[in-house]
């Protein structure tokens, strides 16, 4: 198997795996198929040379932006928290896969689960649940007034916003980590603890290095979104330079300072996903034939103990927390006769807006698949590289770009429903990909040639034997399309129609006015539509 960009998180998310390109047909690709791709490329990737365009055009020196508008400062923020939140995460995300995959612990499958499900948190809405909590005078000093506590120091800052971003983060890595543990082979081990090795010597120079690629896989996936992070910093009044782009966007749509950080953000995370496109997560630990898994290790009734608590500690700050003053606002406010009607039409606009990107991420997909699954170019392999670079991209940047082409050179496209749905597909169409390419391994180019030999034409080919094939496919990655679509909030923040609302930004702007019963309740929405993917995936890599 072979997995080589994030996207490969989405195509787990509905249960589906990459898988080598062993079937590429050497056939020259059809003209209307190459042609169609080349207008999606065209199209997708004019915000990025835009921003580009516009990054090297300015009319003032870069010495000048870099002592105007604290750019050290801000990459330095931004930089030391992608390290930490990726350091932090690796480390809990890793121990956790250890202690779950090696070892005997009853309820294993129920403590993964919980494990996974911080994952459909989005981080603006554990930020503000974390805020309320423990602000300096939240829900923590309520809770324990009785014992004369009146007021605590609060966290926000970098503090903050590195615990926040660790705790729902973190579960990338135990997906990623606990699955190439458990296929790894226990042969090496084996011989080292015949040779008398110690336990925790053969996880820190036996397993560990084993497992480098996906620990570097995961951990740069986690900093990719540490980097276009907006909702967490900003709550937490970090100055990142998500931050920074909100601020001035605020200050003035059309400022140089929006255009500059857009466009060091993007090449910040065009670094990070060439790197991760490195780390092929199937290149560790390869063995032949099948490998073996090793027996799991009973533990002493004190080291169980200690293991059970550690859950305990996880599972409550980075689930039950967050879900507990959520559950605080709504019942809270509820019982105080506060009207919660208004979500309504946050819920029927990210319905609206979900349905159709995925709806059009799935038609958008089927050439992409087809071509780079099916033919074997030099185009097919750079509209593959080009297409997974964009799952990269922060989507911050990208709204911000869209927003710059549509005052610029569109206007009448400006704040309208299309340009939303466009920058949702940019970012979001290598999930649709992902999900339909899994499913086009089935599709052997003995198939096509059989078809083509009957007498059948391309169309006949693609509606009776390709499409039956992949459907189910592209159906998963538009079912991902959908969810990811319905929990973006900054595109959706400077994009959206006068009036549209979506849950994430009913979640956003009723917590900003202080209206937490009806944050709380479009956040219960979102999240229960989200848990159920992610709790298919977490059962999914158990059972394996």
């Amino acid at each position: 198997f072979k997995q080589k960009t994030a996207y490969e998180i989405g195509v787990r998310l509905v249960g589906s795996e990459m898988c080598i390109r062993d079937s590429l047909r050497n056939v020259k690709t059809p003209k209307g198929l190459a042609l169609t791709n080349v207008v999606i490329l065209s199209v997708f990737l004019m915000p990025v040379f835009y921003m580009v365009w516009r990054f090297f055009t300015f009319s003032r020196s870069f010495e000048s932006f870099f002592e105007s508008w604290n750019v050290y400062g801000m990459l330095f923020n931004t930089i030391s928290m992608f390290f930490a939140v990726v350091i932090s995460s690796v480390s809990l995300g890793l121990l956790i896969s250890i202690i779950l995959i090696r070892f005997k612990i009853k309820g294993s499958k129920i403590i993964f689960t919980l494990c996974t499900l911080p994952l459909v948190i989005p981080s603006y809405i554990g930020a503000l649940t974390y805020i309320s909590a423990f602000s300096p005078k939240g829900l923590f000093v309520k809770i324990f007034s009785f014992t004369g506590l009146n007021e605590i120091n609060g966290i926000e800052g970098f503090i903050g916003s590195w615990i926040v971003l660790t705790l729902f983060t973190y579960p990338y890595v135990l997906l990623i980590c606990s699955s190439a543990l458990r296929n790894l082979d226990s042969t090496v081990e084996e011989a080292a603890r015949s040779l008398g090795v110690k336990r925790f010597r053969i996880y820190t120079s036996v397993v560990i290095p084993r497992l480098r690629k996906p620990i570097i896989y995961s951990g740069l996936l986690v900093g990719l979104y540490v980097i276009s992070d907006f909702g967490a910093v900003s709550l937490m009044r970090y100055s990142t330079i998500t931050k920074a782009i909100y601020t001035y966007y605020e200050f003035s749509l059309l400022g140089d300072p929006i255009i500059f950080y857009s466009g060091l953000l993007i090449f910040l995370a065009l670094i990070i996903s060439f790197i991760q496109r490195g780390s092929d997560v199937t290149r560790s630990a390869k063995v032949s034939g099948t490998p073996r898994i090793p027996a799991k290790v009973d533990l002493s009734s004190r080291s169980k103990l200690l293991v059970y608590l550690f859950f305990a500690l996880v599972i409550f700050f980075g689930l039950m927390l967050p879900v507990s003053v959520l559950s605080y606002w709504l019942i809270r406010g509820l019982s105080l006769g506060n009207d919660v009607r208004a979500v309504f039409g946050g819920v029927v606009g990210s319905f609206s807006a979900s349905i159709v990107t995925s709806i059009l991420a799935i038609i958008i997909s089927m050439p992409i698949v087809i071509m780079i699954s099916q033919y074997r170019s030099k185009f097919g392999d750079l509209l593959e590289k080009v297409i997974l670079a964009l799952y990269g991209l922060p989507h911050l940047a990208v709204g911000v770009s869209i927003l710059f082409i549509t005052v610029k050179i569109f206007p009448s496209i400006y704040q309208s429903f299309f340009a939303l749905v466009i920058s949702y597909l940019i970012v979001f169409l290598p999930q649709a990909i992902g999900g339909g390419q899994a499913s086009m391994e089935q599709v052997k180019g003995s198939y096509i040639d059989a078809s083509s030999s009957l007498g059948k034409s391309k169309i006949e080919t693609f509606s009776k034997v390709t499409f039956p094939l992949i459907y189910r496919g592209l159906l998963a990655g538009g079912a991902l399309v959908f969810l990811s679509t319905m929990k973006e909030l900054p595109q959706t923040l400077l994009l959206r129609p006068t009036g549209f609302n979506t849950m994430a930004v009913d979640v956003w702007s009723f917590a900003s006015e202080g209206l937490f019963t009806q944050a709380a309740f479009s956040a219960f929405i979102l999240l229960a539509i989200s848990a159920i993917p992610t709790y298919m995936l977490s059962t999914r890599n158990l059972s394996g």
